[in-house]
This record gives structure tokens, sequence and C-alpha cells, in this order.
């Protein structure tokens, strides 16, 4: 919902203008803090379909245990990690926020992600392969604990870094 150089420019910013600077100058005119919340790895209803097919066919959405892709980015995924990180920073130094929050910071559910990058990835951090998949990291598998523990290291990755740039670009966010 703004100009971004990160993100794909929803369709009616280029009709309604740049809603995060209206919002932040609304905010100053009556001394109201502005906390931005961004959508993390999400590509549900405000995603322009066309932009929701190019993330699928690239392969870098989670996919489901039945094999079907998912409107979640995969957080595994550098091009991804990076996709969020730099959005989240650019709010930061693009406009004078009191702060970020993460919404959607998580997989959407234990059914996702089943992909095979997800799978190469999980292999790689584990350092072997996974004989029975997806059903050795689905519910009740015998590498579920370790396949939600790198799933949970995905997502505190990302908080970290983006915590260290923020405060690296103002101390103060």
């Amino acid at each position: 919902d703004y100009p971004s150089d990160v993100l794909p420019v929803h369709p009616r910013v280029a009709a309604e203008g740049d809603q995060l600077a209206t919002c932040l100058q609304a905010c100053r005119k009556y001394g109201v803090q502005l906390h931005v919340w961004k959508v993390c790895w999400n590509l549900g209803h405000h995603t322009p379909p066309e932009v929701r097919q190019r993330f699928v066919d690239a392969g870098r959405t989670q996919v489901s245990v039945e094999g079907k892709p998912s409107t979640f980015l995969a957080p595994h995924i550098a091009a991804n990690f990076e996709l969020e990180r730099d959005a989240m920073l650019e709010i930061v130094r693009r406009y004078d926020v009191d702060g970020i929050h993460f919404d959607y910071i998580r997989y959407p559910n234990a059914d996702c992600d089943f992909s095979d990058s997800a799978r190469a990835a999980f292999e790689a951090w584990q350092g072997k392969a996974v004989g029975d998949w997806p059903k050795a990291c689905y519910r009740g598998g015998e590498l579920r604990a370790d396949y939600n523990a790198w799933r949970r290291g995905n997502i505190s990755r990302l908080v970290q870094a983006v915590s260290e740039g923020a405060h690296a670009i103002r101390p103060q966010v």
C-alpha cells in the first residue's frame, strides 16, 4: 500500500496514493504513534492474483502435505527471507514510524511446508536424509519435533535480522 522498491506495489496505490505516508501524516498531526503491521509470508486475499501466481510458478510458496501449493511464501527460501527482511527495513528507512510489527509471522498450519525445497533444506539442517517424507515430519512422525525446531528457526532468523537491521537504521524503533 505504498510505492515500494522491494514489494510488488498494489494497483490501488496508483489511484489512492501512498497510504503509509497519509497515515503517518495524520498520526503526526494528532500526536499518535504509528506502528506498521507487516503481513509476512502470506499472499492472501490482498495480493493480486497474477502476483500470487508468479510466486507459485517460481516454486516459492509452501506446499501442503497433500502436495498442493499454499498462499504462504516458504521462509527457508533465501529470496523469500530477503523479500520480507528488505520490505520491513524499507519501511523503517523511508518512513518515520515508531515501530514495526510482524503479522502472520508463522507457518499457516501443521500441514505446510512439505515442498521439495523444504525437504532439501531440512535435510541439510539436520545433516541426514529423511527416508519417509513427508510422513516422518508430519503430525506424529518420528522427526516432527526436529522439523518444528527447523521451522521455528526459519521464523526466528527473520525476526532477528529485522530487529538488528531496524535498530541499526533507527535505534528508537
